[in-house]
């Protein structure tokens, strides 16, 4: 997927620049939120702040054996918090016609929700020396930023998703990641697919030994159907739209999704497939907290 010199040019320069900090300070904020109250990891990668030992192994820097335990146990162990444990961290941004649904008690687009997460996890994981990539998914507008930890990869990542604007649809074919390297995947998304290309392009990283967190961004609407009466119902991505009497298909609607969700639940829920949703009327500090707790709990060896 290549990344159109356009993918960026839909603000003027000092009115992006703007939306960048407006961004990064809300994603600063976000963690800080997020992070009060968090029982330290012991597991590498995002947000990790642990120190527990494993046997020496041939190769390991001599310098990271801790003395002091070989002293009691004349065994040679190192700490693995000093050891490079740096995993990257790849986001990828549903940045579909579907992304743009505001909810209505909230006030805040689902676009908008996964454009502060995938900020937010930018700036733990810079703070981890982390290397950070964004893959933005569109037909219209796709863009790519191979993962990197240098040149301060938070303010690398805003920059981009501060210009990004949501259109288009989830292309049918989309290559998107067999990367080589063991990585951690966040997928900000709102589920909305034609015909399964989201599981398609998804897929290959059940194969491989690389983690996947799927953030499934969902409105009060969608979960509840509180609309009453007649209404006129518009698919986002195609314009097909479809006139009925809201009370009469609430109860198959509500039944509808919640298979939907199901599914997407069992899909990706295991050991390295981590499954969330997320309503964002509520606030998303305390929702990228449930985020990282579950991930930790849900870590093999927990």
């Amino acid at each position: 997927m290549s990344a159109p010199a356009a993918a960026t040019a839909f603000r003027p320069a000092a009115e992006l620049q703007a939306a960048a900090r407006g961004l990064a300070l809300t994603a600063r904020q976000l963690v800080e939120g997020a992070m009060a109250g968090l029982h330290p990891s012991r597991q590498p990668g995002l947000a990790r702040e642990f120190s527990q030992y494993r046997a020496y192994q041939p190769g390991d820097e001599p310098r990271h054996i801790d003395w002091k335990l070989f002293a009691r146990s004349d065994r040679y162990f190192v700490r693995e918090s000093e050891i490079e444990t740096a995993v990257a961290l790849r986001l990828v941004l549903d940045a579909t016609e579907s992304m743009r649904q505001t909810d209505v008690a909230g006030g805040l687009t689902k676009f908008e929700a996964a454009r502060q997460l995938a900020a937010a996890f930018a700036w733990i994981a810079q703070g981890q020396g982390d290397a950070v990539g964004l893959h933005a998914i569109s037909s219209t507008h796709p863009l790519t930023l191979p993962a990197s930890a240098h040149r301060r990869p938070f303010e690398r990542v805003v920059h981009a998703l501060a210009g990004l604007v949501p259109g288009g649809h989830w292309p049918a074919r989309l290559p998107l990641i067999t990367p080589a390297r063991r990585e951690l995947v966040v997928v900000l998304t709102d589920g909305h697919e034609r015909s399964g290309e989201i599981r398609a392009a998804l897929a290959p990283l059940q194969a491989r030994e690389h983690e996947l967190l799927f953030v499934h961004l969902l409105t009060r609407e969608e979960l509840e159907f509180p609309a009453r009466g007649a209404l006129r119902f518009e698919e986002w991505e195609t314009g097909a739209a479809l006139e009925l009497d809201s009370s009469a298909v609430r109860t198959a609607y509500l039944a509808a999704h919640e298979r939907h969700l199901r599914a997407w639940r069992q899909a990706w829920s295991s050991d390295r497939f981590h499954y969330a949703a997320v309503s964002i009327d509520e606030p998303l500090a305390p929702s990228l907290r449930r985020l990282l707790r579950r991930r930790a709990r849900q870590l093999p060896g927990r």
